[in-house]
C-alpha cells in the first residue's frame, strides 16, 4: 500500500491511523486503508493501514495504485459513525458511484441490513454524490440517525440508519488511540507509539518485499500477511504494511523490526532472497525473531496462501493491483489506472 495508507489504518498496522471512520487501510486501504494502516497512510498497511483491518468503520478513497488514502488525517475516535465502509473514486460521477466495501458486525449499517457491495445513491437527500461529498454526510458529532438510499442485489432501498461512536468500532476490533489520533493494536507501548509514529515515510518500492498491496506477484504463494520495508540504514528489515492474516494474529506488528526467520538472520539479503526467505509453496510454520523496542519477541505461525488472505481482507487482485473483492465487473473500469 502507499504511504497513503500508512498513516490511515496504522499504517493498517493495519492501515489505519488517522483514517477516517464511515470512510476510509494495516489502512491500511484499504485502507488503506486502507490507509496508514496516518489503516498511516495507513502505513501500507495500516488498514487499510491495517487494516483492515481497522476500516470497519471508515470511508475510503481507493488509490489508483492499488493502496487506500484516508480522505482526511483527522481523528475519528469521538466522532460517530454507521459502520460502514464506503469506497470510490474522486469525481467519479454516476459511473463510478461509492459503494459499501464492509460492515462492522453489529454497527448500526449492518443492523438495518446494509450488505458489502451495495451502491451508495443517496444521504439525506443529497443524490449524486461522490466518495468525497459522502464523507462528511457520514461522519457526524452526534448520534444522529440518516436516510440512506442504496441499491443491492433486490434493487433500490431506503434504511434509516443510526450512528454509534467510532471508538467502539475500534476497540472492538482491538484498536486503540495513539499520539495525534493513530490508530494501534491494543497491546502496544507508549514506546512502540511514539516511535512508529516518528515514521515519515516508507523505502520506494523496490526496497519492499511483497510490494503489491501487501501481497506477493505470485497469489499462489504462502506467507505471513505483510510487507517488508528493507532500510540501507541502519540495514535493517522491518514489518510493513500488514493484512488480516497469520502474522497479525500471532501479534506481529507494523514497524517490529526482523531478527531471525526460522533461525536464518534476513540481514543484507537481496530482495528475490527475501521473497523466497518469507514464503513459500506449502503451509509450513514460520518462526519470527523481532526486536520491538529492545525487547525480543518470538512467533510461530502457519504461513497461508497469499488468495486466501486476500479473501479474509475483501480484497482481490485486479490489473496487477489490489482492489476491493466486492466491486462488481461493471465498475471494475473505476479502478483503472488513468
Amino acid at each position: 500500500m502507499g504511504m497513503g495508507m500508512r498513516k490511515s489504518l496504522h499504517r493498517m498496522y493495519t492501515v489505519v491511523s488517522k483514517l477516517s471512520e464511515d470512510s476510509s487501510p494495516e489502512s491500511p486501504a484499504c485502507c488503506r486503508v486502507l490507509g496508514k494502516f496516518k489503516w498511516p497512510t495507513l502505513r501500507e498497511h495500516f488498514f487499510w493501514k491495517n487494516l483492515l483491518v481497522g476500516l470497519a468503520a471508515l470511508l475510503i478513497v481507493w488509490n489508483l495504485n492499488g493502496t487506500q488514502k484516508a480522505l482526511a488525517q483527522t481523528s475519528n475516535w469521538d466522532q460517530y459513525v454507521t459502520g460502514m465502509t464506503v469506497i470510490g473514486r474522486p469525481n467519479g460521477g454516476r459511473s463510478c458511484p461509492p459503494m459499501v466495501w464492509t460492515v462492522a458486525a453489529d454497527s448500526p449499517a449492518a443492523k438495518v441490513g446494509i450488505e458489502p457491495g451495495d451502491v451508495l445513491l443517496s444521504i439525506d437527500g443529497h443524490r449524486n454524490i461522490d466518495i468525497g461529498q459522502a464523507l462528511p454526510l457520514l461522519r457526524t458529532t452526534e448520534a444522529k440517525t440518516s436516510s440512506v438510499e442504496l441499491e443491492g442485489e433486490k434493487g433500490s432501498y431506503t434504511v434509516e440508519v443510526g450512528r454509534i461512536k467510532a471508538s467502539e468500532i475500534f476497540v472492538k476490533q482491538g484498536l486503540k488511540q495513539g499520539p495525534e489520533g493513530s490508530l494501534f493494536p491494543s497491546d502496544a507501548t507508549d514506546l512502540e507509539m511514539q516511535r512508529v509514529s516518528k515514521i515519515q515515510s516508507e523505502p520506494p518500492r523496490d526496497k519492499k518485499v511483497f510490494n503489491v498491496g501487501h501481497y506477493p506477484d505470485d497469489m499462489d504463494l504462502y506467507y505471513p500477511g505483510f510487507e517488508l520495508f528493507v532500510w540501507d540504514a541502519p540495514n535493517s528489515i522491518m514489518v510493513g504494511g500488514i493484512e488480516v492474516g497469520p502474522a497479525k494474529k500471532a501479534g506481529i506488528h507494523y514497524g517490529d523490526s526482523v531478527v531471525s526467520v526460522n533461525g536464518v538472520s534476513p540481514s543484507r539479503k537481496s530482495i528475490a532472497e527475501l521473497e523466497k526467505l518469507f514464503s513459500g509453496n506449502s503451509s509450513i510454520t514460520m518462526k519470527l525473531v523481532v526486536d520491538r523496542d529492545g525487547v525480543l519477541k518470538t512467533f510461530n505461525f502457519p504461513l497461508e496462501k497469499a488468495e486466501d488472505i486476500a479473501a479474509e481482507n475483501h480484497k482481490r487482485r485486479y490489473e496487477g493491483k489490489m482492489v476491493p473483492a466486492i466491486i462488481p465487473d461493471k465498475y471494475l473500469h473505476c479502478w483503472k489506472t488513468q
